[in-house]
């Protein structure tokens, strides 16, 4: 049977990891503050007057590469927890609920007879 210190738990519970959904926000927020930088570098590299091809593929390996992979090492590092967290938190939810409903519907009184 679910108590009524239970249901105070979880959703304290479930609080506590829906602040990742605000944690996530932020860290896609800057993932697209650094894509939009990362456009003005791709655009710099249509009006740079490269010398030759080999001076272009210099830029793309020094510059907009390592960018790039910095952004999604960014990325993954800023938002995987957060997403394990809210899941978390949605299958406590999940539970949570059928807990209540089977209490709502009286199927716990039921089953203790």
């Amino acid at each position: 049977m679910i108590t009524f210190r239970e249901t105070v738990d979880v959703v304290g519970r479930l609080a506590e990891m829906l602040k990742s959904a605000t944690d996530l926000e932020l860290a896609l927020k800057d993932t697209n503050n650094d894509m939009a930088s990362f456009l003005i570098m791709l655009e710099f590299s249509h009006t740079k007057d490269f010398k030759d091809a080999e001076d272009a593929l210099q830029y793309i390996d020094t510059v907009l590469i390592p960018q790039f992979l910095g952004i999604r090492d960014s990325l993954r590092t800023g938002t995987t927890e957060h997403i394990k967290r809210l899941r978390t938190a949605q299958d406590l939810a999940d539970r949570m609920i059928v807990r209540l409903r089977m209490l709502e519907n009286g199927a716990i009184g039921d089953f203790l007879g």
